[in-house]
This record gives C-alpha cells, structure tokens and sequence, in this order.
C-alpha cells in the first residue's frame, strides 16, 4: 500500500495524512487526468489496468490496494 499512496501523492495534495479508508476521489479530488495518470503509473508499478470505474469501485485507498494486491502479476 506505501507504493499506492506514493503514487497518490505525485498527483494530489490532501490536507491530511492518507490512510486505507481515505476515499480517493471523495478525499483527495484527483482530476480525470489525473486518474489516468495514476492508473497509468500503477500498471507501470504492478502491472495491473485500472479503469475508471475501478476508481469507482475500489474507492478507498484500501480497497483499491487490496484489488491491486490480488490481481498483480
């Protein structure tokens, strides 16, 4: 998960410390752009796809680790 919120961290700014229940596009308001960033830099990272309705899904930073966690090669 540290590497998730690495990523996180290149595109958005929150005002708090971000945790597994910390909603990602409710707390942290990535852009469309900057989902496709991120999505981009996790495939880099764990060679997993992300759509936009993964973000939708998986919306917490847990969930989506979890999600990645289990599908990465």
């Amino acid at each position: 998960m540290e590497k998730i919120i690495e990523i996180l961290l290149n595109y958005v700014e929150p005002d708090n410390e971000i945790t597994e229940d910390t909603l990602i596009k409710g707390e942290l308001g990535p852009s469309s752009f900057d989902l496709v960033c991120i999505a981009n830099d996790i495939y880099e990272a764990f060679k997993v796809e992300l759509s936009a309705e993964d973000f939708r899904q998986y919306e917490t930073v847990g969930k989506l680790a979890a999600y990645i966690e289990k599908h990465s090669k």
